[in-house]
């Protein structure tokens, strides 16, 4: 089959795009290419198997986000080559590589006046030797760190000077000798605001004990654009650390260790990270503008790369991974911190029995609900997404993340409430790992869409059309291939492809394939408004399909999955004129796009042979 898509004018396959360009011709020539379009951010699951928001990203935005930018070596003659730059007090020398200490029965300092006051510095030094007492501490101005070191080895501390003198304290009996002595101040930019904070051994210590609150904040942002903020928690008590709403974070407040995303919208310029009734170290803060949401999704949910078009579609829960906003009940706890399938430790762990984590999302019988959910060890069963007493949520839950999804209620009792893990009725689960909850006003599920901040997200509908040109489709003859599976058997609207001359909106000049509302494929061509050829057949779109349709004069054809079909219709009228237009749609109606997985779709400016249709087309 491979030999045959070589032939093809147009081809496209899920790994012909980039930077929002479906590249779909043979030879390439940028003129034909698909035209792709959503406007909003998605998700896909990866190669790797880990859910991710599919967009165009700009460059880092913050600056030393890891806590361990450095700047030049601050220290003259850190190595003790010659016996020179430094202040030595009382029983300090300098010789043979080393400075040297003899026990004097009282605190001296080795000392340098190279530091900024007000400034973070990362120190490190070497104890080489050491017959009594103790480093008593490395001090910067009068603020200690590394404090009561009295073995051999190397040191590393942070602190921040509130004076201009580096000073190596030895206590009233320190014997030995250091050698390899740094100072380099981190961040040199220092564009980090600190309130009730300070950089301590590569990360940012919240210093709260107490009420009270804590910040940091970065002048980074632009008003009104999007963006990615990641950063992880490696502490944590109590309280929450959040988002300032200047920048519509409000709501997210992660309470755990672990890492955390959040997508927004700048309000204003200032990032700030807040902290209220604890203290907590983070690290890792990274802002990434999204450039770009208009990527195409090269989705491995079903293991190979197939191009995904969906629908628009809202996640009507509005803390599709904060379980701890959602209503316990019967003694439910909640605990995050686990890992998700994003990669990030954003999952929580459910336990319990005999009551229900619900959130009241307005729901109706008719929508369909998701979650992802998977054991902590073993396999048992729960009530998932709805009401126990219902009969289509018992699922079987194994220590490997899966999606479940029900579709609708089967009783009125509950079903405006999302029930993410309800432990009463048949479930012998007690603990439940879940993560991303959705609720969609859909017969059927689409990709994740993350909710973080209190409100509903919705994404916008895709759409891939105006491919081809006069000279990549011939009019006369050829051969439309698609290798494709629907969203949903039976879609609440009709779908199309089709093959037309640009601009037209009647039914002349179209060959066209459509997934029809009651589950038929029905495929139908016309010229000059005349039904050529007609063919109807229910098809489970929910299987993967591959379909050609040969047209020329007198010569229609059809094989699905390797089979020639009997066509319907009188195919003795004259072909097409003009065809340079190849859509996802119904000639430009993107009321109408295909949805679905696309594994491939070509036209040929040839009508293939039966040998090579039934080649094209076996599965």
């Amino acid at each position: 089959m491979s030999n045959l898509l070589e032939k093809a004018s147009i081809l496209t396959t899920p790994t012909a795009y980039g930077n929002g360009v479906v590249n779909s011709i043979i030879p390439n020539t940028a003129d034909g290419d698909f035209q792709f379009s959503r406007n909003s951010f998605a998700t896909r699951v990866n190669e790797n198997g880990l859910i991710e928001t599919q967009s165009n990203e700009g460059p880092e935005e913050v600056q030393n986000g890891n806590f361990s930018e450095l700047g030049a070596e601050e220290s003259i003659n850190g190595n003790f080559e010659t016996d020179s730059d430094w202040i030595k007090e009382s029983g300090w020398t300098i010789s043979g590589g080393t400075a040297n200490r003899t026990n004097t029965g009282t605190f001296t300092a080795l000392q340098q006046n190279i530091l900024t006051s007000g400034k973070t510095y990362k120190v490190t030094f070497t104890i080489d030797s050491i017959t009594s007492g103790k480093v008593y501490g490395i001090r910067l101005g009068s603020n200690y760190i590394l404090r009561d070191e009295s073995t051999t080895g190397t040191y590393t501390g942070y602190g921040t000077a509130n004076g201009s003198t580096l000073s190596i304290m030895g206590n009233q009996t320190f014997s030995g000798s250091i050698d390899n002595v740094s100072v380099k101040q981190v961040d040199p930019n220092d564009n980090w605001g600190k309130n009730n904070a300070n950089i301590s051994n590569g990360y940012f210590e919240m210093l709260i004990d107490g009420a009270g609150t804590a910040s940091i904040t970065q002048n980074i942002l632009t008003i009104g654009r999007n963006y990615i903020l990641k950063f992880e928690i490696l502490e944590y008590t109590s309280g929450l650390v959040g988002v300032s709403s200047a920048v519509s974070g409000v709501g997210f407040y992660p309470n755990a260790v672990g890492s955390f995303t959040l997508n927004f919208v700048a309000a204003q310029s200032i990032l700030s990270l807040v902290g209220t009734e604890f203290g907590f170290k983070i690290d890792n803060i990274s802002i990434i503008e999204v450039i770009q949401s208009d990527i195409p999704r090269i989705d491995y949910t079903n293991g190979c790369g197939e191009l995904l078009l969906e629908p628009a579609s809202t996640n009507l829960v509005t803390y599709s991974e904060d379980f701890s906003q959602w209503t316990f009940g019967g003694g439910i706890t909640v605990e995050s911190g686990y890992l998700a399938p994003d990669g990030s430790n954003s999952a929580y762990r459910v336990s319990g029995s005999g009551g229900a984590l619900s959130f009241a999302a307005s729901a109706t019988q008719t929508q369909t609900r998701t979650i992802y959910a998977k054991t902590v060890s073993g396999t048992g069963q729960a009530h998932l997404c709805s009401y126990f007493g219902n009969t289509n949520n018992l699922f079987t839950i194994t220590d490997q993340w899966q999606r479940f999804e029900v579709n609708g209620t089967t009783t009125p009792t509950g079903s405006a409430t999302f029930y993410g893990v309800d432990f009463r009725g048949s479930t012998n689960l007690s603990e439940i790992i879940v993560w991303g909850a959705q609720l969609e006003d859909l017969t059927y599920a689409t990709s994740y869409i993350p909710t973080t901040s209190g409100s509903t997200v919705t994404r916008a509908a895709e759409t891939l059309n105006n491919a081809g040109n006069s000279d990549l489709i011939n009019s006369t003859e050829g051969t439309l291939y698609l290798e494709t599976k629907g969203l949903v058997d039976i879609p609440q609207a009709s779908r199309y492809i089709s093959l037309s001359k640009n601009g037209e909106t009647s039914f002349n000049n179209s060959l066209v394939i459509q997934q029809r509302n009651n589950g038929f494929l029905r495929i139908y061509a016309n010229d000059t408004g005349t039904v050529d050829i007609q063919f109807n057949v229910n098809v489970d779109f929910t299987q993967n399909h591959k379909i050609a349709v040969v047209y020329k004069l007198n010569g229609y054809k059809l094989f699905i999955d390797g089979v020639a079909q009997n066509l319907f219709g009188t195919p003795t009228q004259a072909v097409f004129s003009g065809l340079d237009n190849l859509s996802f749609d119904l000639r430009g109606s993107s009321s109408s796009a295909w949805t679905g997985n696309i594994k491939c779709v070509a036209v040929f400016k040839e009508a293939l042979s039966d040998t090579e249709l039934a080649s094209l087309t076996t599965i």
